[in-house]
């Protein structure tokens, strides 16, 4: 549908460095807990931070959740206020474009699943046209709908053609939790480096737990998000 042409020169570093980070995708791909640990990744390399808590679509997993902790941390979480701060109806607050126009912050967008969730994005695409943004997709093959290229590209289309923004690159984070196994990890690669070579949107960067990986004894990369499970549903245990 778009042509990604210009994002074969982009670096995997380049674009997580970018003032803007957009990230999108299906649900349960990890938007929000990425969207944190980005966030916190930022506010500790010294730069001031604004989260952004763009997800009006699920009421489950939600970055707002996180405020007092986050805050604490330094950053500043863009929200709905009082009664709406955890209503499951949209609710858009002005502080959106504020930290949108703001040059000196960095903005990370956690945005709700689907193309519903790209809608609301593209409200704001005037101010996401710029070269210091990045709109990256969120992948978990182990996920309903994301389990092979053919689905994930089908929801690329989708979020471009809903948000009228270019996916410019993936974001991997294949696992399946406590129960992620090398094998897992090696075939979530694959997928994805297969997904790089046939749309020629590269790939950003790659969600990895520092317990999981120092478990397994896989060296550190440059290139991964350092990721926790900030978030999980109070009747999981």
């Amino acid at each position: 549908m778009f042509n990604h042409l210009e994002n074969n020169m982009e670096s995997n570093s380049e674009l997580l460095t970018r003032r803007v980070l957009a990230f999108v995708g299906g649900y349960g791909a990890g938007k929000t807990q990425v969207s944190i640990s980005m966030a916190l990744h930022k506010a500790e390399a010294g730069l001031p931070v604004a989260l952004v808590d763009l997800d009006l679509i699920n009421p489950y997993f939600r970055s707002r959740e996180l405020t007092d902790y986050l805050e604490q941390k330094g950053i500043e979480v863009v929200r709905p206020e009082g009664d709406l701060a955890f209503a499951e109806n949209p609710s858009l607050v002005p502080g959106i474009e504020g930290a949108l126009r703001n040059k000196d912050k960095h903005v990370v967008l956690d945005v709700g699943g689907d193309p519903t969730g790209a809608t609301i994005l593209g409200r704001y695409r005037p101010f996401l046209l710029l070269n210091d943004v990045a709109v990256l997709q969120v992948v978990n093959v182990f996920r309903p709908f994301s389990t092979n290229h053919e689905e994930i590209i089908k929801l690329k289309d989708d979020l471009e053609m809903k948000s009228r923004l270019l996916v410019q690159g993936w974001i991997n984070n294949s696992n399946l939790q406590d129960w992620t196994t090398l094998d897992d990890w090696e075939a979530g690669k694959r997928t994805l480096n297969e997904l790089v070579k046939k749309t020629g949107v590269p790939l950003a960067g790659v969600a990895v737990q520092k317990d999981w990986a120092k478990k397994l004894g896989l060296p550190w990369q440059k290139e991964w998000i350092p990721i926790q499970r900030y978030l999980s549903l109070g009747w999981k245990i």
